[in-house]
């Protein structure tokens, strides 16, 4: 039995509509349906939005417009000098390799801000369709409205889906995984692997988790234990790996992200870090709660009809609904109890297991149907709202540092070391002006493993703790204080400092009164000090 005959619905379709195929329509005009729906909804989310989602959309688009500046060249550069207290800069290589490889097209215009939207529209695009492509081979009805469901499921995956990131197209890759892994199909497991760990290194784990929870529940419900497809997920992931300029320094950087991040978390060190990586909270108007109570509800349902019911399914459609319930729920674990990014993969795999228990038990009811569009038509609206909401909150201004960093670059030395107290200001910066270095940027963990005594001494400053004083510990007493000018311009070989002047407010004033430091520019949002 294929997997293209999963779930088996109640009632078979006439041999004239094939599933997820209305009656008396063409099955093409579906798909040319959904491609234009999914494109104008793509459209819209990017330029209905006065402000950027998220900062490190200019660091990914710089870094695809520096692969691409100097031809076939610039696109084996391993170097990364923009970061000079970081162990991107010391490892010299990229681990979201892939992801500016095929950003580079985008970054032709003239128009830097038309090509950054023109390249968010085709990421978003990409997810819907890759989500639509794993529905359409799990024959769940109707196909052309489940990627809209997960889209809209909550204000937090609306907001991370429609972001210029790696992260919606793995999001979309590991949902395809499942998909491949319950067909059995070795070449498109080793391909699907492969371009998702080409694209974002990182995330390599994710696919064995994938494996490893495929392989229990295939190996109870089947008796089957899917040694090929292990073969094929490692494969993939070692040539996804392998595929990129300097693939060692790419590893170590990986590494650093992933197990040093959770060994120094665990241990209790107090790194700031971004709010993604907080545990996943929840209030009484939680955005998230919509979908959870759908989900848990759906959860106790199928558990119901199979364990209680006795429902009759083949092997693998048990494969398909245990597996899909049980990665949903271990990554809701992992994003309550560790970093809150995962809950976009227990969406991603808790839509399909609703969608998979729709298409079996609910789909041939009209009522079913019409409820369906309800919830999609309510979720989108209350999605949208809550997303424009958070944005309109934040002080993301397509030109927010565009002045102040042409400041630097018209003013000083290539090379120049400019201290960015906020890691987080480093992608606006680095995409304004890559005639300077930063001390650092992306996560926190790159600057705190490069060296844990400059990264606190910046820490204690960025929090507002300190400003005419700092120290290279988590603690700063009487006895390992330094004076924040000595740091700066010896430790880190600095000329400035750039401040974001509504959260830098303390740092701004101890600067303004010390003569050593000269204010430059400065306009509503930032400043810079030049150090004497």
């Amino acid at each position: 039995m294929s997997v293209q005959q999963l779930p088996k619905p109640r009632k078979q379709p006439t041999a004239s509509a094939p599933p997820n195929t209305p009656a008396g329509s063409k099955p093409g005009l579906e798909t040319v349906i959904f491609l234009c729906a999914a494109l104008i909804v793509s459209v819209f989310l990017h330029f209905s939005a006065e402000k950027f989602p998220d900062p490190d959309v200019f660091y990914h688009f710089r870094h695809a417009e520096i692969y691409a500046s100097d031809g076939a060249a610039g696109l084996f550069r391993t170097d990364f000098p923009w970061v000079q207290y970081s162990v991107v800069n010391k490892f010299s290589s990229d681990i979201w390799y892939g992801f500016h490889l095929i950003l580079t097209p985008f970054t032709w215009g003239a128009d830097r801000m038309l090509n950054l939207q023109a390249a968010g529209i085709a990421i978003t695009f990409a997810f819907l369709v890759l989500f639509w492509s794993a529905c359409t081979r799990l024959e769940i009805r109707p196909a052309t409205v489940w990627p809209f469901v997960m889209l809209f499921s909550s204000a937090f995956v609306l907001h991370r889906l429609a972001i210029l990131r790696p992260h919606p197209l793995s999001l979309g890759l590991h949902i395809l995984l499942f998909v491949f892994l319950a067909a059995g199909n070795i070449r498109r497991i080793f391909l699907t692997v492969m371009v998702s760990t080409f694209l974002h290194l990182s995330l390599f784990v994710v696919s064995f988790l994938i494996l490893g929870v495929f392989a229990a529940i295939k190996l109870s419900t089947e008796k089957q234990l899917p040694w090929r497809e292990g073969l094929a997920v490692a494969g993939g992931v070692l040539a996804g790996w392998a595929l990129r300029p300097n693939p060692l320094g790419a590893a170590q950087i990986a590494y650093t992200q992933v197990f040093q991040f959770s060994l120094e978390k665990f241990a209790g060190v107090a790194l700031n870090f971004g709010s993604e990586l907080q545990p996943l909270t929840f209030t009484a108007r939680s955005n998230y709660w919509p979908f959870i109570l759908i989900w848990l509800g759906t959860l106790l349902y199928g558990a119901w009809r199979v364990f209680v019911k006795r429902e009759s399914l083949p092997d693998r459609a048990r494969t398909l609904l245990f597996g899909s319930a049980a990665l949903s729920f271990i990554f809701f674990l992992m994003a309550v109890l560790f970093a809150r990014r995962s809950f976009e993969l227990a969406s991603g795999f808790g839509v399909l297991f609703i969608g998979l228990v729709f298409s079996r038990f609910f789909y041939e009811r009209q009522a079913a149907r019409i409820a369906l569009i309800c919830i999609l038509i309510l979720s989108a609206a209350y999605s949208f709202s809550q997303r424009s909401a958070f944005l309109n909150s934040r002080p993301w201004e397509f030109q927010r540092f565009a002045s102040v960093a042409g400041w630097i670059e018209s003013n000083s030395q290539p090379g120049d070391i400019v201290v960015n107290v906020g890691w987080d200001d480093f992608p606006e910066l680095f995409f304004w002006n890559s005639k300077n270095f930063y001390i650092g940027g992306m996560d926190p963990i790159f600057q705190y493993a490069y060296d844990p005594k400059r990264y606190w001494a910046v820490h204690h400053l960025f929090t507002g703790k300190m400003a005419r004083f700092t120290c290279g510990a988590p603690a700063c007493e009487g006895d390992n204080l330094e004076t924040t000018y000595k740091v700066l311009k010896e430790d880190f070989r600095a000329r400035y400092v750039f401040l974001v002047k509504p959260s830098d407010a303390r740092l701004y004033q101890y600067l303004s009164s010390d003569s050593r430091f000269v204010l430059r520019s400065e306009d509503n949002n930032a400043a810079v000090f030049e150090i004497l």
